[in-house]
């Protein structure tokens, strides 16, 4: 169900929608599957007002999307009772959420998968490094280029030339199988939580099994590889699939003649194949007892036969050569005392009467202990029973290299089950063809194909598809797995997990990154004004100022999340050398910020991204902000500048105008030149108000007249600072010399002359500040109760106060040189 309204505790059920059917608000819920319940915004009506909302004749529609998991919402009108009417609303005034289109995910991560995807993204990042760290560590031992071909990889282990190292020492090995224990061992603990989905406990049984044998084949413990693996692969089978079942050897010792349990004999046997030797020798020697003295003898000696049975896992063995040798005596000496035992019937007829039946059991527990092919393949449960028998019993000496051989042999007598996935992987993995196991993989899970491909190609085991791929196979799993991430409701809280993913993946995962990056949603420009204002047509007062105070709230804690986003953001695009990138976000977010009024943030993001042009445009605005409102609003927006860019900007323009050594060069008109004058210019006009302030007039007339000569003034604004000068020329002290007026004289001819063809140039700014001097002043009197019609000010009252400045100027030339004070003459 969708609804628009303000959202209650319900409970919460998968949503099931159809892409070629709306869903309508007005279904009857009892012929409905329980679906989630969405709360959207726009609200379409206010909580309570459901039904009113409804007479209106309008309802709710929705269609899914085929992939992705999204869903689009939109307000229709409610079809007609009469088929042969149109639809109507009564209501026809239109509201926002009546011509809004709203997508909201309908996916959702159980808790257990995003702890998964959370957690081994840290081992992902950490395997890379490690990887990297081992490159560049062979590479100095041998001598490659400078500093060990440091220069060749990027700050995050990529290396310039793919293939140059080939497969990693043992020591790499050994660090990536400490790293391949923590996959393990994270997925171990999520298939062991309770209360989970079934079909998800099924998924990380799947991957933990799969993971682990990948584990064992190719990242042994040692780093080589070169040691026995039939143990390891026995281990492996008895944890993925306990037998023989302990309740039935209980049930079959509890008999009073076990031997007469029919399954005594098949559990003898599996335990052999599964290496529980000692609990087999036990069944056998409870023939012991056995009436017939020759199978009671035998039975004695099988057992303990099978008790001293050689194992590769005992720590006894100093190297494997002394395990194989001790394993072939063990098999030399039972096979001499067995026909010793059977006084040369080795052929048959071992015993006689009614107890030659017997012979079958015994023959099948004799020649899995010599490790006869055709029995083992025959009393195997499936191929992985096989093969972990095999490396205990047909061929101890087998080694990781003789796995594919073996498989060969095992699966012509026992086929692998195609229907199951997880056997394919595992059956594919061990006959080597990674290829086809990465691809049942992929089938089977998403997270599963990326990691253990990042594996398995960090060990050079993936070979080139160019035949079937672009690009490599790796970089295809962790490609899909990334947009896995991208497609879920959790996309937000896994853009940095994403962002590794993506880098990692050759330069089609780079080219995804930078363009998930740019769509990154960073509300820096979402303030409170906009919120309030936006209310303030639709609710009362009083629901409108408590609206406004939560919005004080939110805002000041969303905008810490977001300039930490911002934070975080800027983070990864310096670990991933971006900065094209990174100076796009900050130009786009500096320009929205810009328009919101946020110029303080807004100018560190350019100063980032080194925008001189929207440094300037800040500039602009907030000096716009002088004319239209005053001092007291430019001083507040000054201050939340960066401190560092009004201290550098003035060394930079001086830096710039001493660089222009030919006297026939103009200024460079660069993006740096423009933010450096307008950013000083800014600075200094600050410090001429402060002078202002503190009554430092002399300093200020000082500052008026360095600000109209240095060429740093927007011509638009000459004007102005003439204007804001008169009082300083009419003041009863001489604050300027007859030079400094002679120069203020120069810029007010300049004023006049241009702006005879440029009026709105050179005057525009300065009608702006009369307007809201007049406004101010008629503010004023009406507090003292005096009525007075607002006058709008022209052109023709800015050029009046233009010759206020030609005659304060007059006065104060005349003042200066009869004064005697810095006379020219």
């Amino acid at each position: 169900m969708f609804s628009f309204s303000q959202p209650k505790q319900s409970s919460s059920k998968p949503l099931q929608t159809s892409a070629d059917n709306d869903v309508s608000m007005d279904a009857q819920r009892q012929d409905q599957t329980p679906v989630q319940t969405l709360y959207l915004k726009p609200e379409a009506y206010p909580r309570g007002g459901k039904e009113k909302w409804k007479a209106t004749g309008r309802t709710i529609s929705a269609a899914a999307g085929p992939v992705g998991g999204e869903v689009a919402i939109w307000v229709t009108k409610k079809p007609s009772d009469d088929p042969n009417k149109p639809a109507k609303l009564t209501n026809a005034d239109p509201t926002v959420s009546d011509e809004a289109i709203i997508f909201a995910s309908i996916n959702s991560l159980s808790q257990p998968l995003v702890q998964l995807y959370t957690e081994s993204h840290l081992l992902f990042t950490s395997l890379q490094q490690i990887v990297a760290d081992s490159g560049r560590r062979r590479l100095s031992s041998v001598g490659f280029g400078v500093n060990g071909g440091a220069e060749s990889w990027d700050t995050r282990g990529n290396f310039g030339t793919e293939g140059l190292l080939g497969p990693p020492d043992a020591e790499t090995v050994i660090n990536m199988r400490r790293l391949a224990d923590f996959y393990v061992d994270q997925l171990g603990d999520l298939k062991a939580l309770p209360d989970i989905d079934a079909g998800l406990r099924d998924r990380f049984i799947d991957a933990y099994n799969i993971f682990n044998l990948a584990e064992i084949l190719y990242l042994p413990i040692d780093g080589k590889g070169e040691g026995l693996v039939g143990e390891e692969l026995l281990d492996w089978v008895n944890e993925i699939d306990v037998a023989p079942d302990n309740q039935l050897g209980n049930e079959i010792m509890s008999t009073l003649n076990s031997w007469d349990h029919p399954s005594f004999w098949p559990y003898i046997s599996r335990s052999i194949l599964r290496g529980f030797h000692l609990p087999a020798a036990s069944f056998l020697r409870s023939l012991s007892s056995h009436p017939y003295a020759p199978i009671s003898k035998l039975a004695v000696l099988l057992a303990q036969h099978l008790t001293i049975l050689p194992r590769s896992s005992e720590p006894k063995w100093r190297v494997d050569m002394d395990f194989l040798q001790a394993h072939k005596q063990w098999l030399a000496k039972f096979r001499s005392e067995l026909a010793t035992q059977l006084g040369g019937k080795g052929e048959g007829k071992w015993f006689e009467g009614e107890w030659a039946s017997w012979e079958g059991g015994f023959r099948c527990v004799v020649e899995l202990m010599e490790g006869r092919t055709e029995r083992v393949l025959e009393e195997a449960g499936d191929w992985r029973e096989a093969l972990g028998a095999w490396g205990i019993l047909v061929d101890v000496d087998m080694r990781r290299d003789h796995l594919p051989e073996v498989m060969s042999i095992i699966t012509e007598k026992i086929p692998v089950d195609k229907s199951l996935s997880d056997h394919v992987v595992q059956s594919a993995l061990c006959s080597a063809d990674i290829i086809k196991a990465l691809m049942s993989c992929y089938s089977l899970d998403t997270w599963l194909s990326a990691h253990l491909a990042d594996l398995l190609d960090k060990l050079s085991l993936i070979p080139d598809d160019e035949e079937h791929f672009e690009i490599s196979l790796r970089d295809f799993f962790l490609l899909e797995y990334a947009q896995v991430l991208q497609d879920n409701p959790n996309y937000k809280a896994f853009w940095r997990v994403i962002c590794d993913y993506l880098g990692y993946a050759g330069e089609e995962g780079r080219g995804r990154l930078k363009e998930h990056l740019r769509r990154l949603d960073i509300p820096l420009d979402r303030d409170v004004k906009g919120k309030s204002k936006e209310s303030s047509d639709s609710t009362n007062d009083e629901q409108q100022g408590l609206d406004a105070s939560m919005d004080i709230e939110n805002a000041t804690e969303s905008q810490g999340e977001a300039i930490k986003l911002l934070d975080e953001v800027r983070s990864a695009c310096v670990d991933f050398r971006l900065d094209d990138v990174w100076q796009e976000i900050s130009q786009v977010l500096a320009t929205r910020l810009i328009s919101a009024g946020q110029y303080g943030m807004a100018a560190t993001l350019a100063l980032m991204a080194r925008d001189g042009f929207a440094l300037s445009r800040i500039a602009d605005k907030v000096l716009e902000s002088f004319v239209t409102c005053g001092q007291d609003e430019y001083l507040a927006l000054v201050d939340t500048l960066p401190p560092t860019l009004l201290a550098e900007a003035p060394t930079a323009l001086l830096h710039l105008q001493q660089s222009t050594s030919n006297p026939t060069e103009f200024p460079s008109h660069s993006a740096v030149s423009v933010f450096a004058s307008r950013i000083t210019f800014l600075s200094e006009f600050r410090d001429y108000l402060l002078f202002l302030s503190q009554d430092a007039r002399d300093r200020a007339a000082g500052r008026v007249v360095s600000l109209l000569t240095s060429g740093i003034a927007p011509v638009g604004f000459w004007a102005v600072l003439l204007v804001e000068s008169i009082r300083l020329l009419e003041d009863s002290e001489i604050l300027f010399t007859s030079n400094e007026t002679f120069e203020l004289l120069r810029v007010l001819e300049e004023v006049y002359a241009n702006a005879a063809f440029a009026e709105e140039e050179y005057l525009g700014q300065l009608v702006q500040y009369l307007q809201r001097t007049l406004s101010t002043l008629s503010a004023e009197k009406e507090r003292h109760i005096i009525k007075k019609n607002e006058k709008k000010v022209t052109m023709e009252d800015a050029r009046r106060k233009m010759d206020e400045v030609r005659l304060a100027i007059s006065r104060n030339l005349a003042r200066a040189m009869v004064a005697g004070f810095d006379s020219p003459f």
